[in-house]
């Protein structure tokens, strides 16, 4: 792999792994090190994306004493055969070396936050109650089309679920809830603070007691007014909850920005989803996505996954030795100073997937931003439709499952989530963000780096495409100059195909003209 390009993707990937190193020259503690030594950390929401980063970084950074995870069955697996499959993530592969006996700083905690009590037997929940010192709550449905019922259910029950058991906690230090900086997105300037939601978290709660899943359904357009989805409309009525019922409580909110691939640590460009931002890059690689809508000149608020971490795991650092009179609130997303636009991320993202193009693209890859819907859904039918449809028809033709219009619908409603995202300009404040970063010593502002005006854009792009690429696609870097070869030929094939078709065109058109006139 000599390719110039290429090596620039490597060279970068290899600056931010040199820097990650830096964390095992650390020689003496630091005070989040002794602050996290011996604790115990209650987290839900572990199996996840988010979770999986504040497991790897506890088990490889601190010495956590221990780790209670809240793990519930999921597609007949019980709690014993997932934690299995989560820890032969590749994501850990340097936490095992670092530390071999981690296993011995796992408890697996059957339960759900969905369900009263969160399932949580009574044993289990005594020895929460004496041995937990940190209660992480990142567990959520992040499904924007989620039922109502079962938004609130998981969202804002659970939350109120996790406020009670921390009440209970013996010796309590930190409750972060783990929110999102979209919640209150019915507004465009999102300070760090409270809202007023159209209604509380606990008459929601009710509301959904009260009412079946038919009628509740029927009525959620009336009820989430002014939200795009239920996600949002759940997390605001969940931080509802925290300011009406754990004021008490050590309790500080975190609101992350758009979550993507992992920068620096514990590997660069590590994610295991398709989600958002990242699932429309793989989609336009792949030559499936062709056209999307929105004002591309605003501000993309993504940020990636290992710094967000970072920042949680300081605010529950920081909410355990000092006082504030209400509950800190922390909206981490790209600092003003450093910013880049939705236009940025596609058109790098676009670029550098073609200096690494994925082995199983279907055509070659092109894409067209359009401000308008009519734009959007004209160009959609002849880039995205019409082709599907042939498809489709070939596939029949020789005796295979048609695929290609169950994809698009999935594309189509990706885009209509990110539409809103998009379309929209969001102003964050994120000053608390900045006075706690200042409140790390040198050896934590290594250890936990999570400053974005120190954040490397280029950087960023060029290891997510990577990772995405390795992780998600699960093409193996050394089928890239194989995987180049191909895009050549899918290239040459692409645009023979159009000069065919405006031959056609043209000559059908020359035809009529010919017809009418002479």
């Amino acid at each position: 792999m000599d390719d110039p390009k290429i090596m620039n993707i490597m060279n970068g990937m290899k600056t931010l792994e040199d820097h990650s190193q830096l964390i095992n020259d650390v020689k003496d503690e630091s005070p989040m090190q002794m602050f996290y030594k011996d604790k115990g950390v209650f987290l839900t929401g572990g199996t996840g994306f988010f979770g999986k980063i504040i497991i790897e970084k506890l088990l490889r950074v601190t010495e956590v004493g221990q780790i209670y995870l809240l793990i519930r069955t999921k597609k007949g697996k019980d709690a014993f055969a997932r934690i299995e499959d989560l820890f032969n993530d590749p994501v850990f592969d340097k936490m095992k070396q670092v530390n071999p006996k981690y296993r011995c700083q796992i408890t697996i905690i059957n339960g759900d936050c969905s369900l009263p009590g969160m399932g949580i037997s009574p044993d289990e929940r005594e020895t929460i109650l004496e041995n937990v010192n940190i209660v992480l709550h990142s567990a959520a449905t992040v499904r924007f089309d989620e039922k109502l019922k079962m938004a609130i259910a998981i969202n804002v029950h659970g939350t109120k679920e996790i406020i009670k058991l921390a009440k209970e906690v013996v010796n309590l230090k930190a409750l972060v809830h783990v929110s999102t900086a979209f919640a209150h997105c019915n507004m465009r300037h999102i300070q760090e603070k409270f809202y007023s939601g159209t209604m509380t978290g606990e008459n929601a709660f009710k509301l959904s007691e009260c009412l079946d899943e038919h009628t509740l359904n029927t009525l959620t357009p009336t009820i989430i007014q002014g939200y795009p989805n239920t996600y949002t409309f759940t997390k605001v009525l969940a931080e509802n909850v925290v300011q009406q019922t754990a004021q008490n409580l050590p309790v500080t909110i975190f609101r992350p920005g758009i979550v993507i691939t992992t920068y620096r640590e514990p590997v660069t460009g590590w994610i295991d989803n398709m989600y958002g931002p990242c699932g429309v890059i793989v989609g336009i690689g792949s030559g499936v996505l062709r056209v999307f809508t929105g004002d591309m000149d605003n501000k993309a608020h993504i940020v990636p996954v290992d710094m967000c971490v970072n920042a949680l795991l300081a605010s529950a650092w920081d909410i355990a030795r000092n006082k504030y009179e209400t509950p800190p609130i922390y909206n981490y997303v790209p600092d003003a100073e450093n910013m880049v636009s939705w236009r940025r991320y596609m058109e790098d993202g676009f670029e550098y997937g073609c200096d690494i193009p994925m082995r199983k693209s279907i055509w070659y890859p092109r894409f067209t931003i359009v401000p308008h819907m009519w734009q959007y859904h004209i160009l959609c039918f002849f880039y995205h439709t019409l082709p599907a449809l042939i498809m489709d028809f070939i596939m029949v033709i020789i005796g295979k499952k048609p695929r290609m219009m169950k994809i698009y619908r999935k594309i189509h409603k990706l885009s209509n989530v990110l539409k809103y995202f998009s379309s929209n300009e969001f102003r964050f404040d994120n000053d608390n963000v900045r006075s706690l970063s200042e409140k790390l010593d040198e050896r934590d502002k290594r250890l936990f780096a999570f400053d974005m005006r120190d954040l490397d854009w280029t950087n960023l792009f060029r290891v997510s495409l990577y990772g995405l690429r390795l992780y998600v696609v699960k093409d193996d870097p050394s089928n890239i100059p194989e995987s180049i070869k191909r895009y050549e030929r899918l290239k040459v094939l692409h645009y023979t195909t159009l000069a065919v078709f405006y031959s056609l065109v043209a000559w059908a058109l020359y035809g009529l003209i010919k017809l009418i006139f002479l």
